[in-house]
């Protein structure tokens, strides 16, 4: 490998690194950069400092050296071909630091480089970690986390529609699947939209994916509560049956909601129903803080000859990981099941879930969800689990006027 080949990939870097989903992804130090290192380096200070990304033109303005043919080079490939070229700078290595101890002491140098090889390569492989080399990115790791705590919402992960959950300082981590279910018409598809829209308004990128209802029907609860949550009023009657409104509060809404970071999907090109390798590629594709998926045992799975808890035991690990492989938050809803005489004003329990219990048991965190006897305006959220420390209380009451959008937790003794 020659410098003109690690001035085109560094440089790929530098301009990809400029986009927040590629910063997220980069996973190596900028001690590794051996050309464009101060580049990467101003280009990270700049964000700290600012809160926002350099532009092109300042950065090239800055470092003319960049390589400006490599701007629209894909991160994903730069970036294994990164590590690539790390993998052969520490072979290289390991053979130059024992070049000396090899014309004196050739046994004792073979062992010296069999030992630095193995370093290298534990360092290389994607399955592990090294854990003790050395290096203080974790307090890195921790600082950021204090900084969110501190100039956040008192808050290290994303914000959860729960006041119990958020009090913990964690909302909903990256790498946890979350699950939650009820009964048939209890309102499963609401809260999945509003746990979506405390994420987006929140700023995080967001995938919200319904095998059981149409993107349409969706986009219009998203209105009413997104919309609410933004101190605007709509009605979700008025907006689905074509009734009187006020048309510019509507459009004013619509114009002033251009985040762009709430994507919503009622199936995938290519396939008859929504499939695990479906969502893997929407994952990979987009890349979103936190995916929402209403409906999950609608989800089909490469085992569909197999018995039922069989299936779903590969569709919800199968989430688990997917959570866990790519960094993100997975929400999944699912129905609890109908037995005759179950009561609609309790709370389902983790052996009433449909298909088996392997849903809670691959969760981080499970909730399950009731009507309020005599008062159809609220609906009880009881926490089934929570891997994450200790929960103030085991219940939440929501306020719940869907027409217009409120979900939002409230003291019974206000009610």
């Amino acid at each position: 490998m020659d410098s003109e080949s690690f001035s085109f990939v560094e440089s790929a870097l530098v301009f990809g690194l400029l986009e927040d989903q590629n910063f997220k992804k980069f996973n190596h130090p900028l001690s590794q950069f051996v050309v464009h290192k101060d580049a990467v380096e101003w280009s990270m200070k700049f964000r700290d400092e600012f809160k926002e990304s350099v532009d092109n033109g300042a950065l090239l303005e800055k470092y003319p050296s960049l390589r400006t043919d490599a701007r629209d080079t894909n991160f994903d490939y730069a970036q294994q071909e990164f590590k690539k070229q790390v993998l052969f700078r520490q072979v290289i290595k390991s053979f130059a630091d024992n070049k000396n101890l090899l014309s004196s002491n050739p046994k004792s140098a073979l062992t010296s480089i069999v030992n630095s090889l193995a370093d290298v390569e534990v360092g290389y492989d994607e399955d592990v970690s090294q854990y003790d080399d050395g290096e203080i990115h974790r307090l890195a790791e921790y600082e950021d986390r204090v900084e969110k705590r501190t100039l956040g919402e008192g808050m290290i992960g994303i914000r959860t529609p729960f006041r119990t959950i958020n009090a913990t300082g964690m909302g909903w981590q990256p790498g946890e699947l979350v699950s939650f279910f009820a009964r048939p018409t209890v309102g499963k598809t609401w809260l999945c939209v509003k746990i979506a829209c405390e994420a987006a308004l929140q700023g995080k990128k967001t995938l919200l994916i319904s095998p059981e209802m149409p993107k349409q029907s969706i986009g219009m609860r998203v209105d009413v509560v997104m919309s609410n949550m933004m101190g605007i009023k709509l009605s979700h009657h008025a907006i689905r049956t074509g009734s009187q409104m006020d048309v510019d509060v509507y459009k004013k809404f619509l114009q002033s909601n251009n985040r762009k970071n709430l994507m919503i999907s009622d199936s995938i090109s290519g396939e008859d129903s929504i499939s695990m390798s479906g969502i893997s590629g929407l994952i990979r594709k987009y890349h979103p803080d936190i995916c929402v998926i209403d409906g999950v045992y609608l989800v089909s799975t490469a085992i569909s000859d197999r018995a039922a808890w069989e299936q779903s035991h590969s569709l919800f690990y199968g989430l688990k990981n997917f959570a866990l492989s790519n960094n993100m938050t997975i929400v999944a809803a699912t129905q609890a099941t109908r037995e005759a005489g179950a009561n609609l004003f309790q709370p389902p329990g983790p052996n009433q879930v449909a298909f088996g219990d392997a849903l809670i048991r691959a969760s981080d965190v499970a909730l399950s969800m009731c009507l309020v006897e005599n008062f159809p305006q609220l609906r009880d959220v009881q926490f089934q689990k929570f891997r994450d420390g200790v929960l103030g209380s085991d219940l939440a009451t929501l306020k719940w006027d869907v027409n217009q959008g409120l979900i939002t937790e409230t003291d019974m003794a206000a009610i």
